[in-house]
């Protein structure tokens, strides 16, 4: 059957474009197209043959950026390559840190696209851009955990436990890892969420994507 590929991606003429493309190479099956976070969880919990979810991160509904962690919880054996027009450090981090295998961007090449593919189909990673902004920077560059900690007077365990968040971990399993109390996790969240000045996860992750400088 080749590589089976699902598309999220709310803009249509682009995914239509892009399955035109795939037409052409016989090792790819594109098995569907959904515009948001939620239609591909309704489409994974009903077709188990998927070997690479495309995922665009600007969706409504549910964006890419909130899909990644629960894809990396529930479906661990699908592969996450996202494309979009976002390519600032900050957002190739975060994909990276949500559990995607690769990331290129929409005004990639079709060798760049299949190249991408093929690689993460077979179990490895794709972040050529992500590499080339980062060795344009010094080695030392801090990775947004410590900037994040650094502008936000953040402490090492507050710092552990946002990177926690940031993963979509639960309450039981960041207690259960750091070997905390409830009542100690409840509190450094509050104060994280104090500090940052958002009230939940969802704007946790717009604080990030509104500062492409962390």
């Amino acid at each position: 059957m080749g590589i089976s590929i699902l598309m999220a991606d709310d803009h249509r003429l682009f995914a239509i474009g892009v399955s035109k493309l795939l037409e052409g190479f016989p090792e790819f099956k594109l098995v569907g197209q959904v515009e948001n976070g939620r239609e591909v969880i309704l489409y994974l919990e009903k077709n188990s043959q998927v070997d690479v979810l495309v995922i665009d991160l600007n969706m409504p509904i549910m964006n890419g950026i909130q899909l990644l962690p629960y894809l990396n919880r529930k479906y661990p054996e699908i592969r996450k390559l996202v494309m979009s027009g976002q390519r600032n450090k900050t957002t190739l981090e975060m994909c990276k840190n949500l559990g995607a295998n690769g990331f290129i961007g929409k005004d990639a090449c079709l060798q760049e696209f299949t190249d991408a593919l093929k690689r993460i189909a077979t179990g490895g990673e794709y972040f050529p851009c992500f590499e080339a902004l980062h060795n344009h920077r010094s080695n030392e560059t801090p990775c947004l955990y410590q900037k994040m900690r650094d502008v936000f007077c953040l402490s090492d365990r507050e710092t552990e436990i946002l990177q926690m968040i940031l993963n979509q971990a639960e309450g039981k399993e960041i207690v259960n890892k750091l070997h905390l109390s409830p009542h100690t996790v409840k509190t450094h969240r509050k104060n994280i969420y104090r500090k940052l000045n958002v009230h939940n996860v969802s704007g946790l992750l717009g604080l990030i994507r509104e500062h492409p400088q962390l």
